[in-house]
């Protein structure tokens, strides 16, 4: 018999290590929309929506194979999203193309830490 999955409920938490406290506090609250919500020493909590992102100081971790992101509501959305991040001179990577079926793109931290937006289509309900 199998037993019933764990359903956790709450924000979603993630953590990473950064090469400068200030410098990724600035990114993510000015750039991104965060919210600081408290901060000691070696560790701050900054949150948006349902996430909430910890982060303290150490060598950065990047795993080429793992990112973050949100899904936009429209291919409007991700444009504008996308035009707007490319005004604040954050390292981005190739814009979205719709008809060519790229419906997302990455922007990159401080840290060159992927950060992923995209557009879904809604299924057939």
């Amino acid at each position: 018999m199998r037993k019933p999955a764990i359903k956790p409920s709450g924000r979603v938490h993630i953590h990473r290590t950064v090469s400068g406290m200030k410098r990724a506090i600035d990114f993510y609250v000015t750039v991104l929309g965060f919210y600081y919500e408290e901060g000691v020493r070696d560790m701050a909590w900054l949150s948006l929506n349902d996430l909430l992102l910890t982060i303290s100081p150490g060598e950065p971790a990047v795993d080429l194979g793992s990112y973050f992101g949100w899904t936009v509501d429209s291919l409007e959305e991700l444009d504008q999203l996308y035009d707007r991040l490319y005004k604040r001179h954050v390292r981005l990577s190739a814009p979205p193309d719709a008809p060519g079926g790229r419906c997302y793109f990455f922007a990159y931290d401080p840290d060159d830490y992927p950060l992923a937006f995209s557009y879904q289509e809604p299924g057939p309900e």
